[in-house]
C-alpha cells in the first residue's frame, strides 16, 4: 500500500502543503535547529524543510519509505528504524516534528517518551493526525489506522508524556459531501476555524508541545 505511487500522491495534494506549512509554523525554526522528522514517508516534509534552509534527520520504519526520502531530500539524512525506539542519543534535538504517524502507533504514551528523551529541554514538538470528530471519517479510513485522537484527547496524552502543549487547531471541515469538502473546505479552511461548529471538527488535527 505504501509504495511511491501513494506517496507521490498524497504529498502533491494541496492539503498536504496547507499541513506543511502550518507544522513549519509550529515548529518555529531557527537557523542552527536540530530537526528530527518521525514517520518521513517519502520524503516531502524533509524536502519542503530543505527549501526553507532547514536540512533534518528523518526516520521510517519502511525500506521504501527511506529509499524515496533519501532521494528527496539529498541534503537530510534519513534512517531505518521504529519510531519508538530512536538510534539517537539523549537531548539530540531541538525540534521533532511528525505528519499522519500517531494515528498508527500502538503505544503513543510510550513513544512520546522516547521523542521526549531525544529532545532537549525546552524543545519544540509539532504534530499532525486525523481528527476523530470529523463526521466523515471514512475520507481518511485506513487499516493500517490503530487509534484515531480527538484535540483533548491528544492533549492530554501528549502534555502526561511530559510536554506543556502551546497550541492545537484542526483544519479541513467537512461540507455536506466529501468531494465538496475538497474542493471548497481545503482552500477556505481559515475562514471555517473561527466558525464554532468546525473549530473541533476539522479533518487535519494540529499540535504544538514543548518539553519540559
Amino acid at each position: 500500500m505504501y509504495d511511491e505511487g501513494y506517496y507521490r500522491y498524497r504529498e502533491s495534494t494541496r492539503d498536504f502543503l496547507i499541513e506543511a506549512r502550518l507544522l513549519y509554523a509550529m515548529l518555529a525554526l531557527r537557523p542552527a535547529s536540530r530537526i528530527l522528522e518521525v514517520g518521513c514517508g517519502g520524503g516531502a516534509l524533509l524536502s519542503f524543510l530543505e527549501a526553507k534552509g532547514h536540512p533534518a534527520v528523518g526516520v521510517d520504519i519502511l525500506e521504501e519509505a527511506v529509499r524515496l526520502a533519501s532521494r528527496a531530500a539529498p541534503s537530510s539524512r534519513v534512517i531505518k528504524c521504529d519510531a519508538g525506539d530512536l538510534p539517537f542519543a539523549d537531548a539530540s534535538f531541538d525540534r521533532l516534528v511528525s505528519h499522519h504517524l500517531v494515528e498508527h502507533l500502538a503505544d503513543l504514551p510510550g513513544t512520546l517518551e522516547e521523542w521526549r528523551r531525544v529532545l532537549r529541554p525546552g524543545a519544540v514538538l509539532a504534530m499532525c493526525t486525523p481528527n476523530r470528530l470529523y463526521p466523515s471519517p471514512r475520507i481518511f479510513d485506513d487499516p493500517g489506522h490503530v487509534h484515531v485522537y480527538d484535540r483533548r484527547e491528544l492533549v492530554g496524552v501528549v502534555e502526561k508524556a511530559g510536554f506543556r502543549v502551546e497550541g492545537s487547531l484542526t483544519v479541513f471541515p467537512h461540507l455536506w459531501r466529501d468531494r465538496i469538502s475538497v474542493a471548497v473546505g481545503v482552500p477556505l479552511y481559515r475562514v471555517f476555524s473561527h466558525l464554532p461548529y468546525y473549530r473541533e471538527r476539522g479533518r487535519s488535527l494540529l499540535l504544538s508541545a514543548r518539553r519540559l
